[in-house]
């Protein structure tokens, strides 16, 4: 019996490795320490995983006390470096939540504890087991479009599940990095992945243009905000009860505000990005994501000297915060059903005059399906075979975060190209 631990027990380490742990590896993983600096939060994570894992509020003293085999850290993005370099130190495998880390120091801590761990280090970068994203993969590996020549990646984000971003903790960049880093730092790797190839230079251009001061009202929180009625972006976070064990216990000691005004003019990350990034083998890729947008959406598309390959997915985000708040018949533009809504997926050979759709299988379980079967890569008994090497191992986490830093100092100079491996 492998004996892990997990430090930060917010929402992501809960459901998607605490309870899962106990569901599905109870026959080869006990789940031995929880830490937390709130330590009820902690205890609301057993509450809630239905889990009766010994509570630390001491890092240092849970590896100590249980000398685990494993560490899964899924904390606060700046806070993930600590404990990465903490287990790989002890010579610890260590399984970190993206993105690895949040800044160009913490890149040089980490590749530093793991040249000299015995230990392997791995980042939870679930959307390389993504099926549709799996397929891409496959597609490029057996050659059907040719050698790669460009990618193009686009998301947005709706203004309930953007929005989100920025009554959280996320919506600082001391903590986040921003969102090129918390959020995107599991597109660039996949751009990574699918160029197959290191990132060598990327240039961007961005600003906050919806959230922040851009707003015209504004209030502390929602809870206890007076534009309550008119404020499109107010959320009853609290209507929730999983939110209420988690973040409103009155025994509650860290002061954190899960729902935040949107429009607080303190916020300091941008909303509205736009990327170029090329590759030591030649591609080039252009990303794009902007967080206030009418309908939620992701596209890939992939030319290569062949053929194209296009992914198009357009959700429904009727489990995001903010939608139980507003009355029906007032919804923003969202013309598609719940949940997994359209999924497309073509393929393009203009020498064959071939158009052709292609279908990924269907899996159940969380982001599309990805999670059940990462978590079977990364924590199964058995090493898995890995033939499209969808682990990723640490030096491609922080390959990831380059592009992101990358491309928040590229901004700050104006769009000004930066040397992504020149960083760190």
């Amino acid at each position: 019996m492998r004996r892990f631990v997990l430090a930060g027990t917010g929402g992501r380490g809960t459901y998607s490795f605490v309870k899962p742990l106990r569901e599905e590896f109870a026959d080869s993983i006990e789940l031995a320490g929880l830490y937390d600096r709130n330590p009820a939060r902690a205890a609301a994570c057993n509450q809630l995983a239905g889990t009766q894992a010994p509570v630390f509020t001491d890092f240092t003293a849970m590896l100590d006390q249980v000398r685990p085999d494993g560490v899964i850290v899924t904390t606060m993005d700046c806070a993930h470096a600590p404990y990465v370099v903490q287990a790989l130190e002890r010579h610890i495998t260590a399984f970190s939540e993206k993105p690895l880390c949040t800044t160009v120091e913490q890149v040089r801590a980490i590749r530093r504890a793991a040249a000299n761990s015995r230990a392997k280090g791995w980042v939870t970068h679930n959307m390389r087991f993504g099926p549709d994203v799996e397929v891409l993969k496959e597609q490029l590996l057996n050659g059907t479009i040719g050698r790669v020549l460009s990618i193009n990646f686009t998301e947005t984000l709706d203004r309930y599940h953007g929005a989100d971003y920025f009554r959280r903790w996320h919506r600082q960049m001391a903590n986040s990095a921003g969102l090129m880093v918390h959020k995107a730092s599991h597109h660039f790797d996949a751009i990574n992945w699918l160029a197959d190839s290191r990132p060598r230079t990327v240039t961007a251009q961005g600003r906050l243009a919806y959230y922040g001061k851009n707003g015209e009202i504004r209030g502390e929180r929602c809870s206890t905000c007076a534009h309550a009625k008119r404020c499109p972006h107010f959320a009853d976070v609290f209507s929730d009860p999983r939110m209420v064990t988690m973040y409103r216990d009155p025994e509650s000691v860290d002061g954190y505000r899960r729902d935040g005004c949107v429009f607080d003019p303190e916020i300091d990350i941008p909303d509205t990005v736009s990327a170029s990034i090329s590759y030591d083998n030649g591609v080039i890729a252009g990303y794009n994501l902007i967080a206030y947008a009418s309908y939620e959406s992701m596209r890939i598309a992939i030319e290569g000297t062949l053929g194209r390959l296009e992914m198009y997915h357009r959700y429904g985000t009727g489990w995001a915060v903010g939608h139980e708040s507003e009355p029906k018949g007032e919804s923003i533009a969202n013309d598609v059903k719940d949940a997994e809504d359209l999924q497309e997926m073509k393929l393009y050979l203009p020498r064959q005059r071939l158009v052709r759709s292609i279908v990924a299988p269907p899996r159940e379980g969380g982001h599309g399906g990805s999670d059940p079967k990462l978590r079977q890569f990364l924590f199964g008994e058995r090493e898995l075979p890995d033939p499209l090497h969808q682990k990723a191992p640490l030096e491609e986490g922080i390959q990831a975060v380059l592009v992101g830093l990358a491309a928040n100092a590229s901004m700050a100079q104006g769009g000004q190209p930066v040397d992504v491996q020149a960083l760190a």
